[in-house]
């Protein structure tokens, strides 16, 4: 968790895991990594999540929590070589981690050789990636470990997350109400929120921060603060006005949605609404709003506006059907219910 320059100390960085914020499905009590520590208990992990979410502080922790030897290995920088240098002195350390980031970027020679290390034991993985690791990471090498996806912070767990780092830093100049403030314009990104504090400490240390002064430091991509937490409040918006067939109101709301910057969280609401709500009805543009988000990220602001826009219009005049959406979800609860019957022979 990030945080302005490598090249001097970092503003915050977490000590262990209960400097965290968030991941309580991973880390409560019987979260799968709070009993790997305490059992002191490696096993190779896909370490999956948005960028500055935290996933290589995350893993750096687990390695200091369990006092265990590791090497750190950059997919995009550091060669064969440097691999095969670090799996064979593995070899001599018990339970040594090697920690792989940007693992989606690996190249085949790379990963047969981790493949033949994992089968080997030689290693405990943890790759980390910001993709979906069943489109970009080597089937073998996803059979081998477990894979984790690390969520987003609620805005209170932001909150109380913000909190505990300024009165660590002994920041008594930013109160509660512009620390919620943060943590609700942020849309779930820690990193920047965690930046906005580090700025506000170092060009206004001896200034009570009012919400002008907080106006004033963040940038325009974070133009959500008048919205609070309504960032998924527009793209519930969004999807409604599509599914209500109101295409005046789809637009809006996706223009609220294009202040924020975050191409990514669109796409993936567009490609979800498509299938939740349009489905059957018509196929091919379920086709077409896969192939318009795609372009969009390929020629990005300002450019892909008009790309969602045009879809947007599309899907909100398109005819709807959700029935592919219920069957699958009664399916699902009649599984989970352990409503299960013998496969016919």
């Amino acid at each position: 968790m990030l945080f302005v320059s490598k090249n001097k100390e970092l503003f915050y960085q977490p000590k262990s895991i209960e400097d965290i914020i968030g991941q309580k499905h991973l880390l409560h009590e019987y979260g799968i990594l709070r009993r790997m520590i305490e059992l002191r208990k490696p096993y190779s992990l896909l370490v999956t999540g948005e960028p500055g979410i935290g996933k290589t502080t995350l893993c750096n922790i687990l390695i200091s929590e369990m006092n265990l030897p590791s090497f750190s290995f950059n997919s995009a920088s550091d060669s064969l070589q440097e691999l095969k240098q670090f799996i064979s002195k593995a070899k001599d350390l018990n339970q040594c981690i090697i920690i792989i980031d940007e693992i989606h970027r690996l190249h085949r020679d790379k990963q047969d050789l981790l493949i033949k290390g994992l089968d080997a034991k030689s290693f405990i993985l943890f790759g980390i990636t910001t993709e979906n690791p069943y489109f970009t990471i080597n089937p073998a090498i996803r059979s081998r470990v477990h894979t984790i996806e690390l969520v987003n912070p609620t805005s209170i767990e932001l909150f109380e997350g913000y909190k505990k780092i300024v009165q660590q830093k002994n920041i008594t100049t930013i109160n509660d109400d512009i620390l919620y403030k943060i943590a609700n314009m942020v849309n779930g990104d820690l990193r920047k929120g965690i930046n906005i504090i580090e700025l506000l400490d170092i060009y206004y240390k001896n200034i009570e921060i009012t919400q002008e002064i907080l106006k004033n430091v963040i940038d325009n991509n974070v133009s959500l603060a008048s919205y609070g937490d309504t960032f998924h409040d527009l793209k519930s918006a969004l999807q409604k006005s599509i599914r209500g067939s109101d295409p005046d109101a789809a637009v809006y709301y996706l223009a609220q949605l294009i202040a924020t910057k975050d191409l990514i969280t669109i796409s993936r609401r567009l490609i979800a609404c498509a299938y939740e709500d349009i489905g059957l009805a018509n196929p091919d543009l379920c086709s077409r709003v896969y192939l318009a988000t795609q372009a969009a990220k390929e020629v990005g602001f300002p450019e892909a506006n008009q790309i969602l826009s045009s879809i947007v219009i599309e899907m909100a005049l398109s005819e709807k059907s959700s029935s592919a959406y219920e069957a699958i979800s009664d399916a699902l609860v009649e599984v989970a219910n352990g409503n299960i019957q013998d496969v016919p022979w």
